[in-house]
């Protein structure tokens, strides 16, 4: 993302409760862990509300406004008093333009809130963009009006009735949002001098307390302190810790802790077995985001009842227990509270299905959003403009396809990666000099700094960038700019982007095109996956996995598929095909897209698409027919679609296997047609496609058993490879299958969709999780996709390998002659069979 020269990055505004200061001091958090300096953020509240002691203990600038509210009634008393509501917002407005022409923030982040009109406001005025932030099911007043105002809006939950809403979560406090609480539970209780052998219930009612919850505490102590296994601790909230005191024999064995409020709810969530509480969204979002059990009981007096709504959200997934306070007594929620604590078994059923909920929330996609709204004030880069230009975390096989583009470019690159690789050397023969190694001083006089979205905006080459005023760009925004310098074509969809890329570029220049491209694994024809030659057309991998495709200026696209991936970025599977019909209706010519896949299908209704199909009675603009597998290989015709004729164009002869490579091929055709390409110059150029690197990769023969390498690691790849090795073209004795699985939060939120992918395999061996850089997550290893599989398919023979030394000497010595043995996966799965292979050539002397 762009980081801006702006003496204050962000203006964070709203508050009076802690409904609204926790959340903003959240996001300020999540702006931090991006790279913005506490110095750079500025907050405008409220000079009676809470953020007047919160806010100055985080280390945040603070002005603040006297405001206050409309009344909804229509009295002669609340006229007067909307009066005098008018003659204070126009006052706090004025003060807050000023604050802003003085602190030039790059981005408005509102909260909502009475507070938040005023700085809005005058935002709108002075041309600043606005974020609105909203976390509760049903939006307030401020947060509506808001919206209609804001650059962009972003919410916690959909469906919303805030007009282009993206999900990014709700924001959470830094303490919480990494917080383990099975693995912090001793001591947490340590710290709150709570025995390890006690059934912990904590009762709150946020910042300022609950009656109601008061008394459900008091009724619970009196008919449970008999209980010698039961704590509670009871937060009643400033206003109350005098009032409805519960009474207590002097032999009661229950453990009461009573406090007003505390600093270290962290230690609460991780001591308690289950909270009982209020349904604000910030309470709502944290046992969501933490894991932990919870009886919500919504304030039925909240506005538009926004509490039960966000309740339901929890309790539809059974991630909580709702219970209506207007249909129960006291006694009868104390007792429902007493049922779900003493049933283990429903309290981590609820616990986990709460922190599987709670996974939209534990992500930095509102920081994401908000970096791109703020960058979006800055001037696109120019890249006719020769620049210097440096790029962190160059290794990997995104930046390093950047980093070659732009190279060749003509520009002066230079990089930084932690490790040496033959990628580093061989972009060192490109004339790029690479550090190994971060270090600030390597972006000395540069014009702009970027790099992989794995690398987090703390590094320090990034912070030297940001302190010297040097432009900080995100990866998409540099690929954006890249694409700005051709007629760029994008090949988009969960599966397939590579491949299909590939084969566009090889019959572009089979035709005499001389296309750039930037791909984002090697050509196998190529021995590279990226280059400029300065033509006018580019072929670029339009990736979806932190939104990129949709800030990519594409003059035509491939979109082969739409499939569940990525959810970490995107959330939910609806958020997923929203973006893509975004990306689709935003390409300015030829959109090419697969009528076989459910979503393409729905999105070419909508727009003027040409479409393509592997189903013979397909009515698509182009169909694959007569599809046959021999030789480790593919043929089949191809039909045109006109009206009611249909055309045979003529034969295509593919050397790979699988109808997921006849499909990437149709793609590749029908694009390469709409840009003057005969069918024939096409299908002669794909007859000599040489794939791409980890697709079905041959590493090996030895001792009669092939080993192979793919790249396939989402259910529908795994299942389309395997298949593809069942096409006939060869006879072998069994094929095993090797799969490790990628991401902590993927496994997380995806392991069940593995059920069916390996049914096409004799044996399943599954490996312990690769993390690429994800945070591990209790309970989450490969042995879910395991008991996928043995739920499924109870008759399947899987194989649970963590080690890798294990799996190693355990392929080594299963591995028959006649055997298939395909490793799977985006890890280091890639260099098993070499390591496999030798290992059985050191058995065999």
């Amino acid at each position: 993302m762009t980081v801006t020269s702006h003496p204050v990055f962000a203006v964070i505004t709203g508050g009076g409760t802690s409904g609204h200061v926790i959340p903003a001091l959240a996001i300020a958090e999540l702006l931090q862990d991006s790279g913005i300096e506490a110095n750079r953020l500025h907050f405008v509240g409220s000079n009676t509300g809470v953020e007047t002691t919160l806010v100055p203990q985080s280390g945040i600038a603070l002005t603040l406004l006297t405001v206050q509210g409309f009344s909804r009634g229509w009295s002669l008393t609340s006229l007067r008093q909307n009066i005098k509501t008018i003659s204070v917002l126009r006052t706090a407005t004025r003060l807050a333009e000023k604050l802003l022409l003085s602190l030039q923030p790059a981005v408005v982040i509102s909260v909502g809130g009475y507070v938040s009109v005023p700085a809005t406001r005058a935002a709108k005025k002075l041309n600043i963009p606005i974020v609105t932030v909203s976390y509760d099911r049903r939006p307030g007043l401020a947060t509506k009006m808001q919206a209609r105002i804001a650059s962009a809006v972003a919410v916690a939950y959909l469906p919303s009735s805030l007009n282009n809403a993206m999900l990014t979560g709700a924001p959470v406090r830094r303490a919480l949002r990494n917080l383990d609480v099975l693995a912090s539970r001793s001591q947490a209780r340590k710290n709150l001098s709570i025995p390890n052998d006690r059934k912990v219930v904590c009762i709150t009612g946020g910042s300022l307390g609950s009656a109601r919850l008061n008394s459900v505490a008091r009724v619970l102590v009196e008919k449970n302190q008999h209980r010698h296994d039961l704590c509670i601790i009871h937060l009643t909230g400033p206003r109350y810790i005098n009032d409805d005191l519960p009474t207590i024999a002097n032999d009661a064995k229950i453990l009461y802790r009573r406090l007003e409020s505390t600093v270290a709810m962290h230690d609460v969530y991780s001591a308690s077995d289950l909270v009982v509480a209020r349904a604000g969204a910030s309470t709502v979002a944290e046992v969501s985001t933490i894991g932990v059990a919870s009886v919500l009981v919504p304030w039925s007096g909240a506005a538009e009842d926004h509490q039960t709504a966000n309740a339901n959200w929890l309790g539809d997934l059974a991630g909580a227990v709702v219970l209506d306070e207007t249909k129960l007594s006291n006694l009868e929620i104390a007792a429902q509270v007493v049922a779900v604590v003493d049933n283990r078994a429903r309290l981590k059923e609820i616990a986990v299905a709460a922190r599987l909920a709670g996974g939209q929330h534990r992500q930095n996609t509102l920081a994401g959003l908000i970096m791109r709204v703020a960058s979006a004030r800055d001037e696109l880069l120019d890249l006719k403009v020769k620049q210097k230009i440096h790029v962190v975390g160059i290794g990997g096989p995104g930046m390093s396809a950047v980093a070659t583009v732009l190279a060749e470019m003509g520009h002066q690159v230079s990089g930084s990666d932690i490790h040496d690789s033959e990628m580093i050397q061989r972009l060192i023969k490109l004339g790029i000099t690479i550090n190994i190694g971060h270090d600030p001083a390597v972006v000395k006089n540069c014009d702009f700094v970027t790099g992989s979205p794995a690398i987090a905006m703390t590094n320090i080459e990034y912070q030297r960038a940001r302190q010297s005023g040097i432009r900080v760009l995100t990866r998409a925004e540099t690929l954006a700019a890249i694409c700005r310098c051709a007629t760029s074509i994008g090949v988009a969809g969960t599966h397939g982007k590579t491949t299909t890329s590939s084969m566009l570029a090889t019959i572009l220049l089979g035709a005499g095109k001389d296309p750039s491209y930037l791909i984002g694994g090697d050509v196998v024809a190529f021995s590279r996956g990226a280059t400029w030659t300065n033509s006018e057309l580019l072929v670029v991998e339009a990736d979806e996995s932190d939104g990129t495709h949709a800030q990519l200026p594409l003059a035509a696209t491939i979109l082969t598929n739409v499939d569940v991936d990525h959810l970490d970025h995107f959330k939910t599977q609806s958020a997923i095909e929203e973006s893509f019909r975004d990306y689709t209706k935003n390409i300015s010519g030829p959109r090419v897209l697969c009528q076989d896949d459910r979503v393409c299908a729905s999105i070419a209704k909508a727009c003027e698409a040409i479409t393509y199909s592997v189903n013979p009675g397909s009515d698509a603009n182009f169909v694959a027919t007569d599809v046959q597998f021999k030789n480790a290989g593919a043929t089949f015709k191809v039909v045109q679609n006109i009206g009611s004729r249909k055309v045979e164009l003529g034969l295509v002869g593919l050397p790979q296997r699988g109808m997921h490579n006849v499909s990437n091929a149709l793609g590749a055709i029908t694009m390469a047609m709409q840009f003057g390409v005969a069918f024939d110059h096409a299908a002669d150029s794909l007859s000599r496609f040489g794939g791409v690197a980890r697709r079905f990769d041959v590493q090996g023969i030895e001792g009669g058993a092939t080993f192979v390498d793919d790249y396939a690691h989402l259910p529908n790849e795994i299942a389309a490879v395997l298949t593809g090795a069942r096409d006939e073209s060869d006879k072998w004795s069994r094929v095993v299958a090797v799969f490790q699985p990628n991401r902590f939060n993927r496994m997380s939120v995806m392991s069940h969709l593995y059920a069916d992918a390996f049914v096409n395999a004799d044996l399943v061996i599954i490996t312990d999780i690769y993390s690429s850089g994800t945070r591990p997550i209790a309970g989450v290893t490969g042995e879910l996709v395991v008991d996928a599989i043995r739920k499924s398919h109870p008759e399947s023979k899987v194989v649970y390998l963590a080690n890798r030394a294990d799996l190693v000497e355990f392929l080594a010595n299963e591995i028959k002659s006649g055997d298939l043995c395909i490793s799977m996966g985006c890890g280091d799965i890639a260099t098993l069979p070499r390591e496999v292979i030798s290992r059985r050539r050191g058995l065999s002397k």
